[in-house]
């Protein structure tokens, strides 16, 4: 295909993408109410703990004491692990439930071109989402403020994270063509990025979550971000975790292209497609 009729599809496919996302629109009022619902538990719970909504071990960890802060933080930013998990690495399972992905391979259309249409949807969307929380989170008492000091810097952290953990969606969308199943092994993901990741608390209270996080790029982004928005710190090594990040991406979506281009073609020579 020429890059002129690349582009095409690639466009064609995040315009289907969107509008079918946006179909009901109740979705986006659930998103943007859903991260505060789902920490407030996590909140009580610490309260019934403690007495409060803090304690002194934890602001020694984290050098902060707003857990509520801490966990929102963790909520957004983990929204692009998560929306590139299910939207990306499930997107072509869906053609297969919509009865599309025999067409999809029969046509000149490479599968990974549809997939970077995806990708960029999904990107698109879950940034929508994110800025209509934060809009939302920095209306309440929460104490999380967001100036221009502060978002540049996370943006820049942010677009290295969802770089390289949509490249290991790529790779999960091949082990799905592969499989026929993806539910359970996205849950079992989600599972492992909760333990291993400070999205709900600081890996440092365990000594195996401290070594196993400094694997995940989820990590760096959250402890640097959490940084300069929580406690207004701009001297995080940003560099380093920038280094870091490029690092991780490099891996994944070196990794995610080769495995994936693997799987779809043993999956196109074993015949398997459209089974289930």
């Amino acid at each position: 295909m020429s890059f002129a009729a690349t582009t095409y599809v690639i466009r064609a496919e995040m315009v289907k993408t969107v509008r079918i996302y946006f179909a009901y629109p109740i979705i986006i009022v659930f998103w943007a109410i859903f991260p505060v619902l789902w920490v407030l538990p996590f909140l009580f719970q610490g309260k019934a703990l403690v007495g409060s909504g803090s304690s002194a071990a934890f602001q020694q960890l984290t050098g902060s004491g707003n857990y509520m802060a801490f966990i929102l933080i963790g909520a957004m930013v983990s929204n692009f692990v998560f929306s590139g998990l299910w939207g990306v690495g499930n997107s072509l399972r869906e053609e297969t439930y919509w009865g599309t992905m025999e067409y999809i391979i029969a046509s000149p259309t490479h599968p990974l071109v549809i997939l970077v249409g995806k990708t960029l949807s999904e990107a698109a969307i879950t940034t929508c989402i994110v800025v209509l929380q934060a809009t939302i989170i920095s209306l309440l008492p929460f104490g999380i403020a967001f100036t221009v000091a502060k978002v540049l810097p996370v943006l820049l952290l942010v677009g290295l994270l969802m770089l390289g953990f949509y490249g290991f969606a790529i790779a999960l969308a091949g082990f799905t063509l592969l499989i026929k199943e993806v539910h359970g092994w996205i849950h079992t993901l989600e599972w492992v990025f909760f333990l291993f990741s400070p999205i709900r608390y600081p890996v440092q209270v365990n000594v195996i979550t401290e070594f196993v996080s400094k694997l995940i790029p989820l990590t760096w982004a959250l402890v640097a971000i959490r940084a300069i928005i929580m406690v207004n710190r701009h001297d995080v090594g940003l560099w380093k975790i920038v280094g870091v990040l490029l690092g991780m991406d490099a891996v994944l979506l070196v990794g995610g292209y080769l495995t994936f281009v693997a799987l779809e073609r043993k999956t196109r020579r074993d015949g398997t497609v459209g089974m289930h």
